[in-house]
C-alpha cells in the first residue's frame, strides 16, 4: 500500500479525521500507538506479558506446540509457566482442550483474560490454573496458578523432536525412556531441552527490544532479522 492508502486506511479505524507520515517506521508507529491504545487484542496482552519477562531471568516463548494445541506464551527458568490468551475478541470454545492439553506438559498455568469471559471461565478451568485480567492497561492476578501434579511423561516426550530425544536421553523411543527415567527426570530434562530450544531466539527480541515495536515481538521472535532491514524495506 502507498502512504496515502496506508493513511486512509487508518483514518477509517479512528475518530481522527487526518493521518500524515512520511515513511513506514513513521506508519508502524503510529499503528503501534493507536492499537495499543484502543485495543485489547491477543497482540496487545502479550505486549503486555513480554514487557514483564523482560525484567526477569528466563527464556520465553511464542505460539509453542502442545499436544493438540498451540499455546500462546511459555516462560521457563526452574519451572514451565504457560500462559493461553482469551481476549474480548476470542471465542471459548478451545479452552476445554487447551487447558488438558497444558496440564499434561507444564508445571504451572494461568488464561490470560478478557473481563467479559471471567465468569464463563472461572467455572470452566480446572482448579489448578490461574487467571489474570486486564484492568487500566495493566495486568491484575485474578487466581494464582496451583503447582499442577498431573504432568504426563508421555505427553513430554512427544513434544520433542528425535534429534532433542536422542541428545538427551540417548534414544528416541519412548518405552525405553519412561523405563530408565523416572517423571521427574523426565519433566527436568523437557525443560532443559525447551530452554535450549528457545534460548537464542529469545535472547534476540530481548536484546533488540528497543528496536523492535511491541506489535512485532512475535514476529522477529519466529524470523531473527535485523529489524532495521524489514523496517526500512
Amino acid at each position: 500500500m502507498s502512504a496515502k492508502e496506508l493513511a486512509k486506511w487508518l483514518e477509517s479505524l479512528s475518530s481522527k479525521s487526518h493521518y500524515v507520515f512520511h515513511n513506514k517506521v513513521d506508519f508502524l508507529k503510529l499503528l503501534n500507538s493507536f492499537v495499543l491504545s484502543h485495543l485489547e487484542d491477543e497482540l496487545f496482552l502479550k505486549h503486555l506479558l513480554t514487557k514483564s519477562f523482560f525484567k526477569e531471568d528466563i527464556v520465553g516463548a511464542f505460539e509453542v506446540r502442545t499436544l493438540s494445541s498451540r499455546l500462546d506464551l511459555l516462560k521457563i527458568n526452574g519451572v514451565t509457566t504457560a500462559f493461553e490468551i482469551k481476549s474480548e475478541f476470542d471465542s471459548l470454545e478451545k479452552l476445554d482442550k487447551q487447558s488438558r492439553d497444558y496440564l499434561a506438559l507444564f508445571e504451572y498455568n494461568y488464561l490470560v483474560v478478557a473481563e467479559k469471559h471471567l465468569e464463563k471461565v472461572e467455572q470452566m478451568l480446572p482448579g489448578e490454573f490461574g487467571i489474570y485480567t486486564v484492568k487500566n492497561k495493566k495486568l491484575k492476578r485474578f487466581r494464582l496458578s496451583k503447582r499442577n501434579r498431573t504432568i504426563n511423561p508421555l505427553s513430554q516426550l512427544s513434544t520433542l523432536t528425535a534429534k532433542e530425544l536422542r541428545a538427551e536421553f540417548k534414544s528416541t523411543e519412548s518405552d525405553f525412556i519412561l523405563a530408565k527415567y523416572s517423571p521427574t527426570e523426565i519433566n527436568t530434562s523437557f525443560k532443559k531441552i525447551l530452554k535450549k530450544r528457545y534460548a537464542q531466539k529469545w535472547n534476540f527480541i530481548k536484546e533488540r527490544s528497543s528496536e523492535i515495536f511491541p506489535l512485532d515481538y512475535q514476529y522477529f521472535f519466529h524470523h531473527p532479522i535485523n529489524p532495521q532491514l524489514i523496517y526500512s524495506r
